[in-house]
């Protein structure tokens, strides 16, 4: 059986999905998910999944969904006055993902390094529980795992650098660019793709926008390691 939360959550078993889950179940499933092995407090489930909205009897409203989770074959008990999902890390996964990116950021083979993060990066469908989140498990859960999933495609695209794939990092970080406008780092990658495929004025154009973007949008300059490499494009 596996786990799927980065993206609409789903259960499926041998590839198959069991059927769809309602929200609230599929946020009790994503908490204990994240816990994968480790039971999760009543309370503690309570507050990611309510918040402060909590509902009259909350915790029978609790045991209905976890009850829904059992009729759909997960695999989820009562622990140590909390419930538990009893699985592998490995059927989850966020923590597959996790793992992919730890162990490539471990090795120094930059081909198995880039294997790695290509694996990993497969296994995101969207934003994690798509829509099905509640506000505290936005700031818990989705929001660190999506700004892992950003630094994760930085790390695939410096190893790309490294490994000479100027080209391939240029065309992947321009869609890139322009969900993160904000984002330096992205746009010191595309530059130094671009000088390194010769396409210098497009790299100028980079910086000229980001230049506008931070000021228009954020009353800052560029930072240094940005500007630095602008002036070694003008020849400067």
């Amino acid at each position: 059986m596996e786990f799927r939360i980065l993206g609409p959550v789903e259960v499926r078993r041998d590839g198959a999905q069991p059927g769809p889950l309602r929200r609230k179940p599929s946020q009790v499933l994503a908490v204990l998910a994240a816990h994968c092995g480790r039971p999760v407090p009543v309370d503690r489930l309570l507050d990611l999944v309510w918040g402060d909205d909590l509902p009259p009897r909350a915790r029978k409203s609790l045991q209905v969904h976890v009850s829904a989770l059992r009729g759909a074959g997960v695999p989820v008990t009562h622990q140590d006055a909390g419930y538990v999902l009893r699985a592998e890390p490995d059927q989850v996964d966020a923590l597959r993902f996790r793992d992919l990116t730890a162990r490539a950021a471990r090795t120094d083979d930059l081909e198995h390094r880039r294997d790695l993060y290509t694996r990993a990066l497969a296994l995101w469908r969207g934003t994690p529980l798509a829509g099905a989140a509640s506000e505290p498990l936005r700031a818990w859960l989705c929001a660190p795992l999506e700004a892992h999933h950003l630094a994760t495609l930085e790390a695939a695209i410096d190893t790309d650098l490294a490994l000479g794939r100027h080209a391939q990092a240029a065309e992947a970080l321009t869609p890139l660019v322009a969900e993160h406008p904000f984002s330096e780092n992205l746009r010191y990658q595309l530059m130094t793709a671009l000088l390194a495929c010769g396409r210098r004025t497009e790299a100028l154009r980079v910086f000229q926008d980001v230049r506008r973007t931070l000021a228009d949008e954020l009353g800052v300059p560029p930072g240094p390691q940005l500007r630095e490499l602008y002036r070694d494009a003008l020849g400067v």
